[in-house]
Formats: structure tokens, C-alpha cells, sequence
């Protein structure tokens, strides 16, 4: 990585929550979708497959040239999503490489309450509401959709896979807010239920080395190179609802 990247503390650079599953070793370098019109209203997008805005084009272009310029990638896997898909697309062009889909990076399936926006929900649903803003909360569900302990289980294990099948290897991961949060928050030993404390930008960028006693972080949500664009793609904090 570059002079963009700011070293971590030495004692919490490297944790030991996720470990590689198997003798070997990987770099995971992990993208958000840019921005789409649904995540500037609030709206509870899930497996909805919304397209990316004007300015969620703007970002991935701005991510695609720092990733052509900084990474030397071997694979660059996508959520079928369109939001993400397209973001990988246009991250791949700039590296020569074609996204691979893979369906267990898709959002969380937020179920009847898809399209519903955040205030709405706390509005009008306060049952929803109370579960969906108490972080203690594992057992909670949307209903028709997934609870949390199965969202956050089917993350795990997509990125268990992604280790187990590249060791050695470096990988491009582009997925959603709601993916990446529940990960690292699981690499950190955190709650990955508390999403609305340490939200994923769009267009960010996290670089992590898996190895079989731990895992190092060297960037975190490092948006950077989306400085020169409209601030509030910087400074905005939409959850990837």
C-alpha cells in the first residue's frame, strides 16, 4: 500500500479472532459498492438489486484507478448484487480482470421490510425498531429475511472459504457495507451487531493478511482517494441498508 495508509497501534494491529483455516496465508483487500440512491434516503436495500447512482460511479472509478495503482491482485470476487457487481466490473476493467460472482457475499435479506426506509421502521414498526437498534440483541430477524446469528454465520463462512480456497493468494473481495462490517467486526473481536458504530463507506478500502495464528489489519474503511469527489461521498454515513 501506499503513503494513504496509516499504520495501526501495535496492539491492535494483529487479532486473533479470525484465522486462516489453513497452513497458508492471505491478503483480502475488501471494496463497498459505491453509492446508490437508496443509501442516500435511508432505505433498507438488502438483496434488492439497486443500481449504483451517479456518484456511486464516480467512486468506483476513483477506487479502480488507486486499486490498478497500489495492488497486484490474482482474484477479485463480487456479490451478485448489481451494486456491487458493477462496482467490481469497473474495478477489474482497470486490472484486466473479470469479477467472480460469488452468491454468500450478498447483503443481509432485510425480508417484508425491504425498500422500507430506517425512520419509517422506527416510525411506524417500534416491535422492529427495538430489536433492530439493540446490539445484544443475536436472535433478532426480519421477518420473511434472515436473523442476525444466520447473516452473520453465512459471512463467516463465505470468507472462511475465500481463505481456504487462496492461500497464498491475493484477494479483491467487493461486497456491501452490511458484509464487510459484520466481517471485520468478527475480526475484531466486536459485536457485529452494533453496524451503526463503525460504518463501511462506499467505495472504501480494507486490506487485511490472514495468517494461521492471526489476522494483521493494515487499513480500515480508508477512503482516501475519494477526497477530490463530493465530500459527502466521503463524509456521508449510510449503512448499506
Amino acid at each position: 500500500m501506499t503513503t494513504s495508509e496509516q499504520p495501526l497501534p501495535a496492539d491492535i494491529a494483529r487479532h486473533i479472532h479470525v484465522r486462516h483455516p489453513s497452513n497458508g496465508e492471505t491478503t483480502l483487500y475488501l471494496i463497498r459498492h459505491g453509492r446508490t440512491d437508496s443509501n442516500v434516503r435511508r432505505v433498507l436495500q438488502g438483496q434488492m438489486d439497486t443500481p449504483l447512482d451517479s456518484v456511486g460511479i464516480q467512486q468506483a472509478n476513483s477506487v479502480a484507478q488507486r486499486v490498478a495503482d497500489e495492488i497486484e491482485a490474482d482474484l477479485l470476487l463480487s456479490s451478485p448484487l448489481q451494486r456491487a457487481l458493477v462496482t467490481a466490473q469497473i474495478v477489474g476493467k482497470s486490472l484486466g480482470m473479470e469479477p467472480v460472482i460469488m452468491p454468500e457475499l450478498s447483503e443481509m435479506d432485510f425480508g417484508a421490510f425491504e425498500g422500507q426506509t430506517v425512520a419509517r421502521i422506527e416510525a411506524d414498526y417500534p416491535d422492529i425498531a427495538t430489536g433492530m437498534n439493540d446490539a445484544l440483541n443475536d436472535d433478532f430477524g426480519w421477518p420473511g429475511g434472515e436473523s442476525r446469528r444466520d447473516f452473520h454465520g453465512r459471512v463467516l463462512r463465505a470468507f472462511q472459504a475465500i481463505l481456504a480456497d487462496n492461500p497464498g493468494r491475493r484477494v479483491i473481495v467487493v461486497a456491501h457495507g452490511g458484509v464487510i462490517g459484520s466481517f471485520m467486526a468478527q475480526v475484531l473481536g466486536m459485536s457485529p451487531n452494533d453496524w451503526w458504530s463503525n460504518p463501511i463507506l462506499n467505495c472504501s478500502l480494507t486490506h487485511l493478511h490472514v495468517t494461521p495464528d492471526h489476522t494483521v489489519v493494515h487499513l480500515v474503511n480508508d477512503a482516501v482517494h475519494l477526497e477530490l469527489l463530493d465530500p459527502d461521498s466521503v463524509a456521508a454515513r449510510e449503512v448499506d441498508e
